[in-house]
């Protein structure tokens, strides 16, 4: 609900909607929900084929507006550009890294690590000794030994199933990627 440049979040009581329409006055239903006053967003964004409306609000921040029906939330979005004119429209498709940074991360990140840890591994099979010196906690170089320790083939087996699991993700995000609404102050 949208009333006095105030976006009202929340799952109000089937009876209570009932009792609202644009001329009501006792909105006393509004205090039980979460509000975003226009003032406070820096950026919303309306996605064609996602369920909701993202709205980026304070610091770091942000809400989604989960609206069923495409034709209602392309609605929502509309009044809330017309109706507050601070606001920049612009629309774009998402470049690919942009739209996949964290499954690409997520890529290079076990590419990383399985390649750091298979050779450790193809040392230690091969009769190198490594041992961690130090008072601390083991860092990550701790972590990757002991993945070497697991053996070669334990190594690149754990590492396809994760790198299926990561493509699988990317394939999906890739699929989801469409044209992106935004406004923005």
């Amino acid at each position: 609900m949208i009333k006095d440049k105030i976006i009202y979040k929340g799952n109000p009581k089937e009876s209570d909607l009932n009792r609202i329409n644009s001329e009501t006055t006792d909105v006393t239903i509004l205090k039980d929900m979460f509000s975003i006053p226009y003032v406070y967003i820096k950026k919303i964004e309306n996605q064609n084929g996602k369920r909701y409306i993202k709205i980026f609000f304070a610091k770091d921040s942000e809400e989604e507006l989960y609206i069923d029906d495409e034709t209602i939330k392309n609605e929502v979005f509309e009044f809330i550009k017309t109706d507050h004119v601070d606001f920049t429209y612009s629309s774009e498709l998402p470049s690919f890294v942009k739209y996949t940074k964290a499954q690409l991360f997520a890529l290079v990140s076990i590419t990383g690590i399985f390649i750091w840890s298979l050779y450790l591994a193809i040392q230690i099979e091969s009769g190198i000794e490594y041992e961690l010196v130090g008072g601390r906690r083991p860092g990550i170089a701790g972590v990757i030994l002991v993945i070497a320790n697991l053996g070669t083939f334990k190594i690149i087996i754990g590492y396809l199933i994760l790198l299926a699991i990561a493509i699988f993700a990317l394939i999906k995000k890739i699929r989801s990627r469409s044209i992106t609404e935004y406004l923005k102050r």
